[in-house]
């Protein structure tokens, strides 16, 4: 679809000697409203035009021709700015989100080309805590940002289902005296006391690490016993994953863990010793990245084990070769860092030129207030943490009463409060910028006021309201909404008012913000975009009236757009666009 970036391109194109793409790249959005529609920076222009970019756009200003759609060009502080007719815009804008419907938005930028996405990725026999919804819930999005990029995406959750903490469960598991006929009762909850038991057991008892590493030796060595008790507590441990994913609305493509890997483990120490990168240090097995400002990374211990890195190694491998992948993401805390430069760096010695598509994308922690008054990021096996599952429900509660007495006859109130609750903890999670650490607050993210979850859902609920009552009046069923019907009738100079415009303005930027958000791959942009839609929505709605007006038709179908445009937005970060509140 031809744009206005188009349109300004071809105009500027002939006066700057700049291609079409460079022009369209370089056309931005004015800070200021009434500083016009887009703006084209003439920085760039100074070296080769040999002047100041102030005198550049005063001398273009003066050579662009006007026509009806570009009504004024005005040169300030080295921007060209380019202002649209305003019913010209709003006709353009509106009539793209009407024809395109839940389409709108979307691209082909990555039609053809494959993303595989690992995030989330707990350990096994272990609950989820709070501070792993913030990457699960970046991941999620992110794939359905790349999904509207016309991506494939390929969402991986690489259980952490391998390593010692298994021969410690299994150690707490038979101390106790429980047989492989208790599992059918076992929880993921009795799994989590076990692991705490074990770390509490084991500062009177030292020798029981001893016998957790023995257990995880038999383990490996294949031990039936041990590896059905494995089994057993991973299927506990999925089963209740795949719960609380559901409450979030997160799907996976696939659960595979590093166990899988085991088999790939000679294969891989076999190419990277024929790559000549495998050096003998003490007993193990490394490879020496001092050479490249990194520590040497352990492949294999000194009885033999093999380490997470070295499964990590062998998955790249395997999804290169299953996935054929044009980007591999692994959302994952800061503090894996360093783990996913070593990554790489041995990806990029083995000679594999696709170690460029490998990238780490970190976020920074949820930290909740500890007892003492700090701010602190809990942990899970010591059962210092807020459990995920807890907080859910606890914001649901929380939701539930405030239903209950501001609207006490709201169908199905327990689904709507969670609902409620859910979105509220994934706003207050990506409306922060992903690398920055945020201090959860509990009364901020469930206000309805403010930059909040349950703010912007309200601003979606409002605009179904009025449309539902509209189709109430004229006794037409809720879903047949106005702008299923096209731009025909419809009069866009009947949309002046400055709320009306900017909210139209707001509109227009899905595009924009959805290849944003892509090229940080950071959700954030997006969230504080539904807020911005959230914002001009509830302006619009309380200065200019819909119902009974004589611009009702008019009002009513800019309306439904935001209602389009807000409700795709919230989807792609994974809040959802409730209808009633």
């Amino acid at each position: 679809m031809r744009t206005y970036k188009d349109e300004i391109a071809e105009l500027l194109a002939p006066l700057t000697g700049l291609s079409h793409q460079e022009l369209v790249q370089a056309i931005t959005l004015p800070q200021h409203l009434g500083h016009g529609d887009f703006a084209f920076p003439c920085f760039p222009l100074a070296k080769k035009l040999r002047k100041a970019p102030p005198a550049i756009a005063a001398e273009l200003a003066g050579q662009i021709p006007l026509n009806a759609s570009i009504v004024k060009v005005e040169p300030l502080n080295g921007y060209l700015n380019f202002f649209i007719d305003p019913a010209d815009f709003a006709r353009r804008t509106l009539g793209a989100i009407a024809e395109q419907g839940a389409a709108y938005g979307a691209s082909s930028r990555g039609q053809g080309k494959t993303v595989v996405l690992d995030y989330s990725s707990p350990n096994m026999g272990k609950e989820l805590a709070f501070h792993h919804l913030r990457g699960t819930m970046i991941g999620n999005s992110l794939g359905k940002l790349y999904m509207r990029a016309g991506y494939k995406v390929v969402r991986i959750n690489h259980l952490g289902d391998w390593g010692t903490s298994y021969g410690k469960l299994i150690v707490m598991f038979l101390r106790e005296g429980l047989q492989e006929s208790d599992l059918a009762a076992m929880t993921i909850e009795r799994l989590n006391a076990l692991y705490t038991a074990f770390s509490n057991a084991a500062k009177d008892d030292p020798s029981l690490e001893d016998q957790a590493r023995e257990a995880f030796q038999r383990l490996e060595a294949g031990d039936a016993r041990y590896l059905g008790l494995w089994q057993a507590f991973k299927d506990i441990t999925l089963m209740e994953l795949r719960r609380i994913y559901g409450f979030l609305d997160v799907e996976f493509d696939s659960y595979v863990g590093e166990a899988y890997f085991l088999s790939h483990m000679t294969r891989t120490m076999d190419l990277l010793a024929y790559k000549g990168m495998v050096t003998p240090s003490q007993g193990a097995e490394i490879v020496d990245l001092t050479a490249h400002n990194l520590p040497p990374v352990m492949l294999r211990k000194t009885d033999g084990a093999t380490l997470y890195i070295t499964r990590d190694i062998a998955a790249a491998i395997h999804r290169k070769q299953e996935y054929a992948f044009d980007k591999c993401l692994y959302v994952v805390d800061n503090g894996q860092s360093l783990h996913f430069q070593q990554l790489i760096k041995v990806l990029e010695l083995a000679g594999f030129d696709w170690y460029k598509e490998v990238e780490h994308v970190p976020f920074g922690l949820v930290l909740i207030k500890s007892e003492e008054g700090g701010w602190e990021k809990g942990k899970t096996r010591s059962g210092q943490a807020s459990l995920l599952k807890d907080v859910i429900e606890g914001a649901r509660e929380k939701i539930l009463g405030i239903i209950k007495e501001k609207n006490p006859d709201a169908v199905n109130k327990e689904g709507l409060a969670l609902q409620i609750g859910v979105g509220a903890l994934v706003f207050s999670e990506l409306k922060n910028r992903r690398l920055n650490d945020i201090r959860f607050e509990w009364d901020k993210a469930l206000s309805f006021e403010g930059d909040s979850g349950p703010y912007v859902q309200n601003a979606h609920v409002r605009l179904c309201s009025i449309l539902r009552k509209s189709a109430e009046k004229a006794g037409r069923a809720g879903a047949d909404r106005p702008a299923k019907d096209g731009t025909e009738g419809i009069d866009f100079s009947k949309l002046p008012e400055p709320q009306a415009q900017a909210l139209i303005r707001s509109l227009s930027l899905l595009p924009d913000k959805v290849g944003t958000a892509l090229e940080a791959n950071d959700p954030c942009p997006m969230a504080q975009y539904a807020l911005e839609i959230a914002e001009g929505a509830h302006s619009f709605i309380h200065s200019c009236r819909v119902l009974g007006s004589a611009e009702e038709k008019e009002r009513l179908f800019l309306i439904d757009c935001a209602r389009i445009v807000l409700g795709r937005t919230l989807d792609m970060i994974g809040v959802p666009p409730i209808e009633e509140m």
